[in-house]
């Protein structure tokens, strides 16, 4: 059975598979760099 997390990326609010980090190659590419909102284009996302 596999866990869905938060994804990384502090601003996003995805869930990623168990194994995973990052819901996109976007927040990956956004680690490190403070925002405060995410970009990725997800539902999850793009409905707060």
């Amino acid at each position: 059975m596999s866990e869905q997390r938060k994804c990384a990326h502090p601003p996003c609010g995805c869930m990623v598979q168990e194994g995973k980090k990052y819901c996109s190659q976007m927040c990956e590419d956004s680690k490190g760099v403070a925002s405060i909102r995410c970009d990725c284009k997800h539902p999850a996302c793009t409905a707060t």
